[in-house]
Order: C-alpha cells, then structure tokens, then sequence
C-alpha cells in the first residue's frame, strides 16, 4: 500500500488546500517558529563574531525547513517528508542562484539585480521541479527510498 502511494503522490496536482489551514496547531506553528529564531539566532552570532560575510552564509540556511520536516515525517511519514526535503534542495539550487545572480549584478544596478535574481531563482527552482516531474526521477528516488526503508 505503502509503495503504491509512493507513486500517486509524485502525481497529485501543484496547489494549496486553504481548509487544510484551518487545522495547523498552534504547538506546530511555535515549534517552525521556534527552530526559525534560534537559526536566526545563530546566523546573527556567526555575524557578530566572524563577520558580515561570514554570518551572511548563514542566512542561506532554510530556518523553517528543518521543524517543516519534522513535524510532516510525524504526521505523515517519511515518504512525505522526503518528498518535501528534496524539493528543499531544488529549492536550494534555486537560491544559489539567486545569490550567484546578485553577486554579479548588485554593483551595476541593485533594484534590477534583485529583479533578474528572483527570475534566476524562479527558472531555476522550477525548471527543476518540473524537469524531475517529466522525466520520471523523483519516482525514481521515491523508489529507491521505499527500498532503503525495507
């Protein structure tokens, strides 16, 4: 049963169920707001300490990832929680990109660096997404997930 929803998941449409807000926790809002803090937390100190540029690595860090993963793999399993971990990574590319993007643009005009390093994020965040969709990998990789657990 387990294995055949693997696969149906990959299908379900992109979207947002706004009922299913309606039944978020307040201890699951405090627990992403709690991990978010003490990782902002953290990112300030490394500022403090080593520096602007070295705490703005730690800002890149997806504060609330980590307590999302959490709370999904408890409520809903690992295959869940595994699916949403890898879209945080596409995600993740995305954003180096977004950074790469500024880097190069932010002297010659901010306002159209932030501009043309959203797009960059954008295209490469889903480029990916759908990339892995249509070609089949993240069934692949939910397979072999399925197979590690056994």
């Amino acid at each position: 049963m387990e294995g055949r929803r693997l696969l149906e998941d990959d299908r379900e449409p992109v979207g947002f169920d706004w009922a299913r807000l309606a039944s978020v926790k307040p201890a699951d809002l405090g627990l992403r707001f709690g991990f978010g803090a003490v990782i902002a937390l953290l990112a300030s100190v490394a500022g403090t300490l080593g520096g602007p540029r070295f705490g703005g690595l730690f800002l890149a860090f997806p504060a609330v990832l980590p307590a999302t993963l959490t709370l999904i793999e408890k409520k809903e399993g690992t295959t869940k929680a595994w699916a949403d971990a890898s879209g945080g990574t596409l995600g993740a590319l995305g954003l180096g990109a977004f950074a790469v993007t500024t880097v190069l643009l932010l002297r010659w005009n901010p306002a159209a660096a932030l501009l043309l390093a959203l797009l960059a994020w954008t295209v490469v965040s889903a480029g990916l997404y759908f990339l892995f969709r249509a070609s089949g990998l993240f069934l692949r990789q939910d397979r072999l997930v399925s197979k590690a657990r056994s």
